[in-house]
Formats: structure tokens, C-alpha cells, sequence
């Protein structure tokens, strides 16, 4: 028999400790899988970040999960929970599944951080559903830096896959000296970020015309599945000699991470003719406005105002002032108010009306009566004389009145507790038209 309550003793033991610790069985109800779909990744090279949450029995509210926060790398979140059966160690459980596309920038060792996750899942054999915080595993990842056989090749573009197209406005036909073109180049790159596609400009650049480059224009174009970019960039040329010249294809490589090797995007080249014009000051003029709109973005785009909420720092600084003049104003104001009111609190405390209110509700005991009785007659402007015995012998008083004299004869001479609530209901009737 001792034997069945030391098991019993001990059941209730590790119950306790359950419930102390928060381990209760909907914890082992629902379970969290962290899966990197790489662990050695280059630079701008990305990988997928799958998390699969699943339960024993079912879900009856959607997930609660913090934010993913990696250091040096951008983060494209697909957190819309897709519900499926998970074989998670031969056995099929239901889940749900989401993920994360992870960009990493700078090469280096580096850490998925645990993810905190809220689930509501009732345990087996109940239909109560529970609240149950789950955290997953830390996991690692390295970055590589780009191949040294491949730094020389210029920018560094990690893609699935690049399409280049280009438009020119007007035509490539029927120029002169002084005419103006536009190229548009259109970059698509296939799983990765507008971000990571380099500028092409550097490769427009001619000897026979002025190129002048427009900032390039991001466009983050994701589908469903996966993280795309497109980059479009606009460059202008002014034709300022005559002749057959070739404007160059533009060529971007590109490391496919899934066949691993490195390849090229790139548009054909062109062939012109480029007429004399007899009117050159029109050139000139194009020239000087063209280069003005150069500057003038330059300036724009290098010397860009220091900034503090949207403000420049004298805007900012004028309007703490007026605020911090605002705030004295309301503070000396509030503290005058304050301490007026304080005062009239005080005095009100001390006042014939609170303390015959306060005796009119303080306990019967004499204890607690006279003392109150007391402080009232003390602080009574009019009265004819310091004592209440005194007083009441000079008043007219009623024989219903006169159940003070009573009152205070039986508590200081007899020594008993006498009728206090006889004593209050006089006091009321007797100054009910002053207070």
C-alpha cells in the first residue's frame, strides 16, 4: 500500500511541476521544423527558409509569429500559412507550412534567429482548445565572398536567369549632328532583388556623342513563389560628331547558383550613320541644358540636406522651441492651478462642514466618536464657549437635546459605551439649516 502512494505522491509531484514549468500536454501538442534549403551560400546568393508547424490534433486559430531578423542580408517574406498532412518521422501530421527568402549581402558566418510562435491547439482527447508559445531552433549559415576568378568580371549579379531588352526614341535612322536619342534598357533578373542589379551605365559611354544617364528606376516584381527585380535605366546620347559609328551592346553576367556557372545577358549592337548639320549653335544650346540637368541632379542626388523628421534642422529646432515654450506655459499654469486647488483641499479638511460630516459617520465606539466630536467643536467659528458641557448649559436645550449631557456622563463617569446614534441623530436635527 506505501508503494501505491509513493506513485501516486510522485504523479502528482511531476504534474506540479508540469503545470509550474508551463510544460502542459498542449506543448507536446504542437511542434515547430526549421529547414534551410542551403547552408553555404554565396554573396547575394539566396536561400529558403521553410518553417513547418504541426499538431496532434488540429488548429482552431492561425498563427501568431514574430518577424525574421537576419543581419547583413534583406529578407523576402512569403508568411501566408499553407495548410497541408506534414510526415514529420514516418507519421503524418497536419501543419501548416510558410516561408522566407533570405538575401544575404556580406560574406561572413550568420544565425536564422529563433522564432517565437503562438498556436492554439487543443490536446488529444480534448476538444478545449489552448494556448500554447512555441520557440524554434537557432540554425546557422555561411556566406562566401565572390570567387576571386570571378571579381575581375565586373558587378557581381546572382540570378536564376537575365533578360535584357531596349527601346530608342526616336528610331535609329535618318540622324544628324545635334539630334537627341534615348535608350531605355529593361533588366529582368529571375530570383533576386532589383536591389542587387548593377547600373549598365559605364558601358554607354561613346567618343563621338555626350551620354547622360538617368538614375536607375527598381521594381520589385515577386511572384508568387519567388523574389524577381527590374531594373530600368535610361541614358541619353547627343550626337555631337558625323560618320558610321557602332553603339555597343550592353552586356551583364551573371551567376546562375543552380547550374554554377557564369553567364551573359546582353543586347546586339548598332550601326548608325550620322549626318553634318550645317546649324551647330543648336548643338551647343543642347549641350548647355543637358549638362544643366546633369548638375542638377548631381546636386540634388550628393548633397541631399541633412534631414530630422522630415524637417531641416532649423525648421526642427524652431519648432522644439515652440514646443518646449508650450510645454513651460501648461507646466506654470497646471502648478498654479495645482497648488490652489491644494490649498482649498486643505482648508476644506479643516473646515465646521467636513468634520461635523466626518463625526456624523465615524464608528459609534466612544473610541472613535468623541475624538471626532471633539475636533468638530474645536474648529466651530461660533459657539458660545469652549466647552461642550459648558456650551450646552448656556443653549436652550430640548429634553431630546439633552441627551448629550447623558451621553457623556455614562462614558466618563460610568465608564460604558453609551448610545453614540441617539447622540448623531440630534446633531443632525440640531444643525441640519447650517450645514
Amino acid at each position: 500500500m506505501n508503494r501505491i502512494y509513493k506513485i501516486i505522491l510522485a504523479l502528482l509531484i511531476l504534474t506540479g511541476l508540469q503545470t509550474l514549468l508551463g510544460l502542459d500536454s498542449a506543448h507536446a501538442q504542437v511542434s515547430a521544423i526549421v529547414d534551410l534549403s542551403k547552408r553555404s551560400v554565396y554573396v547575394q546568393q539566396p536561400f529558403r527558409v521553410n518553417i513547418t508547424v504541426y499538431t496532434k490534433t488540429w488548429f482552431t486559430q492561425p498563427l501568431e509569429f514574430t518577424n525574421l531578423q537576419i543581419p547583413n542580408a534583406f529578407i523576402v517574406p512569403f508568411d501566408k500559412t499553407q495548410p497541408g498532412m506534414f510526415t514529420i518521422g514516418g507519421k503524418q501530421y497536419p501543419g501548416v507550412q510558410f516561408y522566407y527568402i533570405v538575401f544575404p549581402y556580406k560574406p561572413g558566418e550568420f544565425s536564422v534567429p529563433s522564432l517565437e510562435i503562438t498556436a492554439q491547439s487543443p490536446p488529444e482527447g480534448s476538444s478545449e482548445s489552448r494556448k500554447v508559445i512555441i520557440h524554434t531552433t537557432e540554425q546557422k549559415y555561411t556566406v562566401k565572398d565572390v570567387p576571386k576568378s570571378l571579381k575581375d568580371k565586373g558587378d557581381w549579379l546572382v540570378a536564376k536567369n537575365v533578360i535584357l531588352r531596349e527601346t530608342w526614341s526616336p528610331d535609329l535612322k535618318n540622324l544628324k549632328v545635334g539630334d537627341v536619342l534615348k535608350r531605355t534598357v529593361t533588366i529582368d533578373a529571375q530570383g533576386t532583388l532589383p536591389q542587387f542589379i548593377p547600373d549598365i551605365s559605364g558601358q554607354e559611354q561613346v567618343k563621338w556623342a555626350s551620354t547622360y544617364p538617368q538614375s536607375p528606376v527598381l521594381t520589385d516584381t515577386r511572384g508568387g513563389g519567388d523574389a524577381n527585380g527590374r531594373s530600368t535605366q535610361t541614358t541619353t546620347y547627343l550626337l555631337e560628331k558625323s560618320g558610321n559609328f557602332i553603339i555597343p551592346g550592353i552586356e551583364l553576367p551573371y551567376w546562375n547558383p543552380y547550374s554554377g556557372k557564369l553567364m551573359t545577358a546582353s543586347t546586339i549592337k548598332h550601326e548608325i550613320l550620322v549626318a553634318d548639320n550645317p546649324d551647330l549653335g543648336i548643338l551647343t544650346t543642347l549641350k548647355d541644358s543637358l549638362d544643366a540637368t546633369q548638375s542638377v541632379k548631381a546636386v540634388s542626388e550628393e548633397k541631399t540636406p541633412f534631414l530630422i523628421l522630415g524637417m531641416k534642422w532649423y525648421q526642427f529646432a524652431g519648432l522644439l522651441i515652440i514646443a518646449l515654450f508650450v510645454c513651460y506655459c501648461l507646466f506654470s499654469f497646471g502648478r498654479k492651478v495645482f497648488k490652489k486647488f491644494h490649498i482649498k483641499w486643505l482648508n476644506y479638511l479643516n473646515s465646521e462642514q467636513y468634520l461635523f460630516r466626518k463625526m456624523i459617520h465615524s464608528n459609534n465606539s466612544p473610541e472613535s466618536f468623541l475624538p471626532a466630536l471633539y475636533k468638530w467643536w474645536d474648529n466651530l467659528k461660533k459657539k458660545p464657549s469652549s466647552s461642550i458641557g459648558a456650551s450646552l448649559n448656556e443653549m436652550h436645550l430640548t429634553e431630546e437635546e439633552k441627551n448629550i449631557k447623558n451621553y457623556l456622563t455614562v462614558v466618563y463617569e460610568k465608564q460604558e459605551a453609551g448610545d453614540a446614534e441617539e447622540i448623531k441623530k440630534m446633531m443632525r436635527k440640531r444643525f441640519k439649516h447650517k450645514y
